[in-house]
């Protein structure tokens, strides 16, 4: 009984410790009502409506849904997350009949200040006829006018409809539980549960009923409300940044609004034909939308950051969020003037509209054109993230194009019997290049050995006494295109020793090129890599490049390598320290189309294949940067008739590494590749080999590394910790530890 009884506590001690991160979500997940969103202990907590902007909050998180679809939850305490998708749905019933416009409000005690037309502030009580109103107006982001005669405060227009818009008797009038009190609005007080209509009367006969436009408010008896509006109202709703609220023209047969918003965002709720013209974006557009039920729409400018265009070959011209919380048909119409397709290489026939949904994907558009102009229309009923983009036609090469597969195959026939290349880094890079192509590296077998069979016999205690900070990077990023644990490959945790080498000012490593690839490395297992970013931002240099140490001449490697981690960490492509690096980068060009390493060296495919790559990430089409010829052109001419890449034209070096990097170049796979799950990352009570944490700080086998530069690539996600799952990730380790520590007790006893 003793040795069950220890055995009991020490497994409800582990299991106590396997317990995961758990999300709890509270309240009705239906449009327009607020749902609480909180965590079992203090965590950051995400949460992305449709894949759109991220929304970030600390513990518990309350959330109003104003679109439907699915909300996506992620939680993160420490080194553990996460992870959980809740459906929106949208309401049932009519709002106007039974649900109010986006759920109930709360109408509070005390009073508030009221700009009146002539510019002057006067005070007025919440809980009056006039309060109700100005609060509904606020939370639902209508606009309300009110001016001052000589019997209170009058209401001169609602959501865009004014005095004397439908006759000279026409005007706003209001109604409490059916009837129609002498005193001006801010004079009436309510009481809990009263019922408020505000209507527009053409007549001294007028009434709810009859009126074309009316709201009614719901006061409950806690002081909630909800908030009413009949389909036919035409509503011109902005967001609080809006300098002024046009009033519509109500003899309009197309009943056509034009909204000018100051800021960046717009919002608009709306009824019947609408036409709204966006100046919230770069790219001015038109939005026509149509609806018989009242429709909440937002337009917000989004200036994308980091990997956010991965995998979409064409160049961004603006970016975009547009929010529908029904489901209607809206035409999306911009123009793009003729010199900037000029400039791009580019026809009408390449401009998309792109939406994002896990993926981008092109929504085909139609365009009238004059002398000056291209007008571009686009129809969606799917809204999320857009891009107005132009598309690249002859960029990237295919992996079925003859020059990839001519490359595949000569890498395939140097592949030696124990499944390697000849070195930790030639294999490094080969396996990258693999996967770069869609391949699995696992499936590139010699003898029987495959490049994983290389790693385990090579990769040992040993080996990683001699890694440098830049053999860890590279190393990682090769167990990633393998799709292995970088956490914890034959007992070694590649990811801590990597950390280890990061300094309290975020320099990886004692050389700005080792930052670079350990910023790639970390990035690419979801580690947080802000401090390195501002580091490496930090070290610059004034002509626009980056060297290869601090206080070094730039070269044009190194700013290739820098433009790939900083966008990958997280910079936006227009931030000035890219664009300041891609200008010195196109001074590296030479006359024959190639790009050289630094000062007068000859053009060479590493330096095409790293600008290559830097260009791709930054979202230029390389075939764009020419001088005889562009720089893909140019390392297209430097493959040998068997496949492999020579380094100049007159030099054959390194061939392995050059044709690696060449491909991945090529394919337009820019650093890292793919990004690992963040999943891995809770792997935390991995046991570490005891000596591979004291490694030397020997850089003895990074000398290629400066010129040839690390590169991750495409695995197949690991499962993600859910909230639902509460699994654990290392809990079978702990199993193990477990049973071994049973029968140290059992011998014992």
């Amino acid at each position: 009984m003793r040795k069950v009884g220890i055995f009991a506590l020490i497994l409800l001690i582990c299991i106590q410790t396997a317990q995961a991160l758990t999300i709890n979500v509270q309240g009705d997940c239906v449009v327009g009502h607020k749902i609480t969103i909180s965590t079992d202990k203090p965590a950051l907590i995400i949460l992305r409506m449709n894949d759109g902007t991220p929304i970030y909050a600390n513990t518990t998180a309350n959330f109003t849904p104003y679109i439907s679809g699915n909300l996506s939850i992620e939680a993160i305490a420490g080194s553990e997350r996460a992870f959980k998708v809740v459906e929106i749905r949208e309401s049932t019933t009519s709002p106007y009949e039974s649900g109010g416009l986006g759920g109930r409000y709360y109408l509070p005690s005390g009073t508030t200040t009221v700009t009146l037309e002539d510019g002057s502030n006067t005070a007025i009580n919440w809980r009056t006829a006039l309060g109700v109103l100005i609060k509904a107006s606020r939370d639902l982001g209508f606009d309300v006018k009110v001016r001052s005669w000589s019997y209170g405060l009058f209401v001169d227009c609602i959501g865009g409809i004014c005095t004397n818009a439908l006759g000279k008797s026409s005007g706003w009038m209001y109604q409490v539980n059916g009837k129609t009190p002498m005193v001006s609005a801010d004079q009436y007080n309510l009481n809990a549960g009263d019922e408020v209509i505000w209507f527009f009367s053409r007549s001294m006969s007028e009434t709810p009923e009859s009126s074309p436009y009316k709201i009614k408010i719901d006061v409950h008896n806690d002081w909630s409300f909800d908030v009413y509006v009949n389909p036919s109202f035409p509503w011109s709703v902005t967001s609080a940044e809006q300098s002024a609220t046009p009033t519509p023209t109500p003899k309009s047969k197309t009943n056509e609004k034009n909204v000018s918003v100051v800021g960046k965002t717009l919002r608009c709720v709306f009824y019947g034909n609408v036409t709204i013209k966006v100046n919230v974006t770069k790219i001015p557009m038109i939005i026509k939308a149509e609806s018989s039920k009242p429709v909440e729409m937002e337009i917000s400018d989004v200036k994308p950051k980091g990997l956010l265009f991965n995998g979409i070959y064409a160049t961004p011209l603006d970016c975009f969020n547009l929010s529908v919380n029904k489901t209607v048909k809206v035409e999306i119409a911009f123009t793009i003037h003729r010199e900037n397709l000029t400039e791009l290489n580019a026809t009408p026939k390449d401009v998309f509209l792109a939406s994002y949904h896990n993926h981008w994907m092109y929504i085909p558009t139609n365009y009238t054109e004059n002398e000056t102009y291209y007008t571009f229309t686009a129809n969606v009923t799917n809204f999320s993230l857009f891009a107005i983009v132009v598309k690249w036609n002859n960029f990237p090469l295919n992996a079925s194009d003859p020059a990839i597969v001519k490359a595949l195959n000569w890498l395939k026939n140097q592949q030696r019997p124990d499944g390697g290349w000849g070195s930790l880094s030639n294999t490094s890079w080969v396996v990258m290049a693999i996967a770069s192509a869609n391949q699995n590296p696992l499936n590139w077998t010699k003898n029987g050995k495959s490049p994983l069979d290389y790693f385990k016999a090579n990769l040992n205690e040993s080996s990683v006494a001699k890694m440098g900070t830049s053999d860890f990077a590279r190393t990682i990023l090769a167990l990633i295109s393998l799709n292995q644990n970088p956490y914890n490959f034959n007992g070694i945790n590649f990811v801590k020793l990597l950390k280890e080498r990061v300094k309290e000012d975020g320099q990886i490593g004692d050389y700005i090129y080792t930052t670079i690839w350990g910023i790639l490395a970390l990035k690419a297992c979801g580690e947080n890599v802000s401090k390195s970013v501002e580091w490496l931002k930090a070290h610059q240099n004034p002509d626009g490049g980056f060297a290869w140490t601090v206080n070094a001449e730039s070269d044009f490697d190194d700013t290739a390598s820098a433009i790939q981690a900083l966008i990958a960490g997280g910079v936006s492509r227009d931030d000035p320290t890219i664009v300041k690096a891609l200008n010195y980068l196109k001074k590296g060009q030479c006359e024959d189309g190639g790009m050289r390493y630094f000062g007068n060296s000859s053009s060479n495919a590493d330096s095409d294949a790293w600008t290559i790559q830097a260009l791709v990430s930054a979202c230029i089409n390389p075939t764009n940067w020419k001088t005889s010829k562009s720089v893909v052109e140019h390392l297209l001419s430097l493959q040998a008739e068997d496949g492999h890449f020579k380094y100049t034209k007159y030099v054959t070096s390194i061939p392995i590494k050059v044709t690696a990097d060449s491909i991945m170049a090529l394919l337009g796979k820019p650093h890292p590749i793919k990004l690992l799950s963040k999943a891995v990352k809770v792997q935390t009570t991995t046991k570490v080999t005891p000596n591979a944490t004291k490694v030397a700080s020997s850089t003895s086998t990074t000398a290629g590394i400066r010129s040839s530069k690390v590169k991750s690539s495409i695995v197949k996600p690991a499962k993600r910790v859910t909230a639902t799952t509460k699994k654990v990730y290392g809990f079978e380790a702990i199993l193990v530890v477990l049973a071994l520590l049973f029968v140290v007790f059992y011998r014992r006893l």
